[in-house]
């Protein structure tokens, strides 16, 4: 969220969660009358933080699947090296987990770095929706309970999970997804 007064950025601050609904509101106090004026409000396209190890066939799962299908469903995908400034890569990822609507992992390969960002979406009670190949052996007891799009790695298995995960986003997007 980012407050401008006259065209200065007065406030910027990530949301522990998304806004639900269409109400926003101000509100200011002081030691004279505060008064507000031509207030608009400008909403930025929900963003998807996408999850994943780095390589094949994640790569073309994420370039192929996820960012269309996210784009076809009004979210902005990007994962960590679609990230180019300078500092702490870790601390971009924490702030994209921070200011993400929802957040797609990728759980097939046993990878630390991956349950590392998906327990701190867990933590930060984003919406998650987690991506496993039919071929996994068995998934992590910790990650069992929760729903998995399990998808097939072929030609034939992309279009079942384009269609199971714009399912989602659009459930998502409705804002009736659950956590």
């Amino acid at each position: 969220m980012t407050l401008m007064i006259d065209g200065v950025r007065v406030l910027r601050r990530s949301l522990p969660a998304p806004l639900h609904g269409d109400q926003v509101g101000l509100l200011a106090w002081g030691t004279s009358s505060v008064r507000f004026s031509e207030f608009s409000v400008h909403a930025s396209a929900r963003s998807l933080f996408v999850v994943v190890q780095f390589g094949e066939p994640f790569d073309s799962i994420y370039r192929r699947v996820i960012e269309p299908v996210s784009r076809e469903a009004g979210f902005k995908a990007e994962r960590a090296d679609d990230i180019f400034a300078p500092g702490v890569i870790l601390q971009d990822i924490v702030r994209h987990l921070v200011e993400a609507d929802v957040v797609v992992v990728e759980i097939t390969p046993p990878n630390p770095n991956v349950f590392y960002e998906l327990g701190y979406a867990h933590a930060l009670n984003k919406h998650t929706i987690l991506l496993a190949n039919r071929m996994v052996d068995r998934l992590p007891v910790d990650i069992s309970r929760y729903r998995v799009l399990f998808y097939e790695d072929s030609i034939r298995g992309k279009p079942d999970l384009e269609g199971n995960l714009a399912k989602y986003l659009n459930e998502m997007r409705r804002g009736e997804g659950a956590a």
